[in-house]
């Protein structure tokens, strides 16, 4: 195993919504969370913790580690804060419970809160600003807001009740190797949740040889298909196979190959045009100005620009409503608003 060191990072909760079965690919992540942070600079690693449905799709919630600039190799590079999930750890281990807990630690000028939903990591959050003479109490008001939010949040608003751990205030020497920090982040490291996770980038050794590999496949591949041609020998690929359509549990498409989709094509006589009725339609959820899901005559959908609705046809997908055009006409369908 890679020794481990501990490098200074930024962790924070960031959720992304998606229809229902649906997937996002890391570089959905990445467009998502640029678009989302602009401002963020730095390569952010994501780290899942949780999937849940609600009435407004699929929820995923991700860890969001960005890493300060410096050097990142020579061995497993992890976040220094990882040490406090050991703590936790340790704290919601001692109590009697049903592993919905709360850890709070105030660490310099930094309050960390690590929320566990039956015993497993769903929030990680950072706050800095608490280095004056009031930044206990301020923490403690914190504290009291986030509980708040603990009974409105659609995850944790199941659990009968969370159990608070002793809030900690923490003077750590992070540059003392030898601290009782560094051994509380090697603990955390092995364990199941964070075992994988590193910041200092692969090496790009074995994709480049897996490459030529698949270099050298397609060329000989591609000989043998002319030698057979050549000679009129049997074919070796036979007919061409038919295209299928993504499943519904696939990624999300890139906006970008939503052209390539086949267009519903507009009615060229009146006799369509009286077919576009008002639209059954409501909007449970949409999802980064692309797909929506909904509910349509009954049924549960699942759209994205370009589909067709019945009559109609997806032509846009905005931050709050979805519009749908049948024989010239246009309809908009407000988000959450029934018909």
């Amino acid at each position: 195993m890679a020794r481990v060191q501990g490098i200074h990072a930024r962790i924070c909760t960031w959720e992304l919504v998606t229809g229902f079965g649906q997937n996002p690919t890391e570089e959905d992540l990445m467009d998502y969370f640029r678009r989302d942070f602009p401002e963020v600079e730095g390569l952010p690693k994501f780290w899942k913790m949780i999937s849940f449905n609600s009435s407004e799709g699929r929820h995923h919630r991700y860890l969001v580690i960005v890493a300060e600039q410096g050097r990142l190799h020579g061995g497993r590079k992890l976040p220094i804060s990882l040490f406090l999930y050991t703590r936790a750890d340790e704290q919601m281990g001692s109590r009697e419970g049903n592993g919905n807990f709360r850890y709070a630690a105030l660490v310099g000028e930094t309050l960390y809160v690590l929320l566990f939903y039956e015993g497993r990591l769903c929030h990680w959050s950072e706050e800095r600003g608490y280095g004056d003479a009031r930044a206990g109490l301020r923490a403690k008001e914190r504290l009291r807001r986030m509980d708040e939010f603990l009974r409105r949040d659609p995850l944790f608003s199941q659990a009968e009740a969370f159990q608070c751990g002793v809030m900690e205030c923490l003077d750590m020497d992070f540059d003392d190797p030898a601290g009782m920090w560094m051994e509380q982040l090697r603990r955390a490291a092995r364990d199941p949740f964070w075992r994988g996770l590193h910041l200092e980038p692969r090496a790009g050794g074995p994709r480049v040889a897996l490459s030529i590999i698949l270099l050298l496949m397609l060329m000989v591949a591609g000989f043998l298909a002319w030698k057979n041609l050549d000679t009129g020998c049997e074919k070796l690929f036979g007919p061409e196979a038919p295209l299928l359509t993504p499943p519904a549990t696939g990624p999300i498409s890139k906006e970008t190959r939503l052209s390539d989709r086949t267009k519903m094509p507009r009615p060229k006589n009146e006799d369509a045009v009286r077919d576009c009725q008002k639209p059954m339609l409501i909007i449970r959820g949409i999802v980064g100005n692309r797909l929506f899901s909904g509910v349509s005559g009954g049924e549960p959908v699942m759209k994205q620009l370009g589909d067709s609705l019945g009559s109609y046809r997806v032509k846009s997908v905005l931050r709050d409503r979805v519009v749908l055009e049948c024989g010239g006409k246009e309809w908009e369908v407000v988000n959450g608003r029934s018909p």
